[in-house]
């Protein structure tokens, strides 16, 4: 048995799930009552709302710890489980065993939960602490009921990286002359002095994502040049393959208090579940650019009448208008937001409303400040700016992830990381 046991913690565990809970290896919510999924770096004071609005990336041996928080609507307490799974870069899972990566047993208990206070939607709030990791990489968390672990409620991405090779950019109005109006470039150098690399042009992979969202995202990007002589590699290019399209900044809405209307809140009518009304929006695609600052599509949870926005905060049905004529048949129209982890799905769809004079759609959020925007779905291919526009003044956030798979090694490190905005106004 001793034996049996050593020989499973050599080799990964693949994990295997129900049929009707396929494990997704992607930021996904399994479950229709679980809400506010969150997970941070926490930097910084733990009771500032704006602590969520850090990615789940952190530097290797970092003092800081990811926290995972999530809602349970409507439940009594559930006992859940944390694995955490190391992946490649192309987010399957790799062939490292967890004793590699994990510096405990890879089966973590949810021991901090509270239940809701003074809110008309009962929850349970929960809440752990994530251990640091071994190595750099791509990584998963699962979280399932009980023992089931068939049982998935929620998976979340984050990464871990390393200082090993230095990355470096700038961002600013793409050069090609039809696109300079609403597309972003983004141009930027490695500098791998003191790593070890056999062929860099070739062994390096870099990723750029913007504003945190892996449906933005620019891979296989080879080096427009290579100085051996200073280890360095320029990526600078003239075909658009470093181009982002910039999108406008997100519109969004204060519902914090439920006595006071927030800003852009129309109307709150209390009762048994408090209901409230964001102002009717319209068309931005051919309006100027506005310049205000936003989250990048992100939301922070907060409650003006509460002492602790994690238990006091409510669940408020919030009704979205948006003024248009009727689409086509084969057109749809999404809320759309980190809030729904930028799925567009029958949650956040909308549907047309004569009475109205355009599109409605209700869905239920916890209290706070959320950052959305609406997409059209034409035959399946999303289009973000048909009501928002494209304009290159906008503030983006764009990442720098470099991997690297060292030639003994059995999956990628994460070993350079580099942060940048665009046009931030402090």
């Amino acid at each position: 048995m001793k034996k049996l046991i050593i020989i499973l913690l050599l080799f990964p565990i693949q994990w295997l799930a129900a049929q009707n809970k396929q494990l997704r290896f992607e930021d996904y919510t399994y479950e229709p009552n679980i809400r506010s999924v969150q997970l941070y770096p926490l930097v910084g004071n733990a009771d500032d709302p704006a602590k969520s609005l850090n990615p789940p990336v952190i530097a290797l041996k970092d003092n800081h710890h990811l926290w995972l928080e999530f809602d349970e609507l409507n439940a009594q307490y559930q006992q859940y489980h944390v694995k955490i799974l190391h992946c490649g870069i192309d987010w399957k899972q790799s062939a490292l065993s967890e004793i590699e990566y994990m510096p405990e047993y890879n089966d973590l208990i949810i021991n901090d939960y509270q239940v809701s206070q003074n809110t008309k939607v009962p929850f349970y709030h929960y809440k752990i602490a994530l251990p640091g990791m071994l190595l750099s990489g791509n990584y998963l968390v699962v979280v399932w009921r009980d023992r089931k672990r068939d049982d998935i409620i929620l998976t979340r991405r984050f990464m871990v990286y390393e200082n090993a090779v230095g990355a470096g950019g700038t961002i600013r109005q793409a050069q090609n002359p039809s696109k300079f109006k609403t597309h972003q470039q983004i141009d930027f150098q490695l500098n791998y002095a003191g790593y070890n690399v056999m062929s860099p042009r070739d062994e390096f992979k870099v990723i750029i994502r913007q504003n945190y969202r892996w449906d933005k995202t620019i891979r296989n990007l080879k080096p427009f040049s290579v100085n051996n002589s200073s280890s360095a590699l320029e990526y600078r290019f003239f075909d658009d393959e470093n181009t982002f399209a910039a999108g406008n900044e997100f519109r969004f809405f204060d519902s914090r208090s439920t006595y006071n209307r927030g800003m852009f809140i129309d109307k709150i009518q209390r009762g048994k579940e408090d209901d409230m009304w964001v102002a009717p929006q319209r068309d931005r695609s051919e309006a100027v650019y506005i310049e205000q600052n936003d989250f990048n599509g992100m939301y922070i949870i907060d409650n003006r009448e509460g002492n602790r926005a994690e238990t006091d905060a409510d669940y408020i049905f919030m009704t979205f208008g948006l003024k248009s004529q009727e689409l086509a048949a084969n057109e749809k129209i999404f809320v759309n937001g980190s809030f729904n982890d930028w799925r567009l799905d029958k949650l956040n769809e909308m549907a047309y409303d004569n009475n109205f004079g355009g599109y409605t759609a209700t869905i239920q959020l916890k209290q706070g400040i959320y950052n959305y925007d609406f997409v059209v779905v034409t035959d399946g291919k999303p289009d973000e700016t048909a009501f928002e526009g494209n304009f290159a003044e906008t503030e983006n956030t764009y990442e720098i992830f470099v991997y690297h798979k060292p030639v003994t090694a059995r999956s990628e490190r994460i070993v350079g990381y580099k942060l940048i905005d665009f046009n931030k106004r402090r």
